[in-house]
């Protein structure tokens, strides 16, 4: 899981990191325009939850699979 620094008036990703603290600590170092927010850190996505899904006998009652 990498944190990346995204140029938001680009679009480019400038660098990533593999703690929030490291792309933090990164960020504080680049130079930001007063009312402006040039750089934004973009967290890694979280993985979705998957659910098994259970059959139906025809009576109605559940089977495990």
């Amino acid at each position: 899981m990498s944190y990346q620094i995204v140029d938001t008036f680009t679009g480019l990703v400038l660098s990533s990191y593999d703690t929030q603290a490291q792309a933090e600590k990164a960020e504080s170092r680049l130079v930001h325009e007063p009312g402006e927010q040039r750089y934004q850190i973009v967290a890694p996505p979280k993985p979705k939850k998957v659910s098994k899904k259970k059959a139906v006998k025809e009576d109605g009652k559940e089977e495990s699979n």
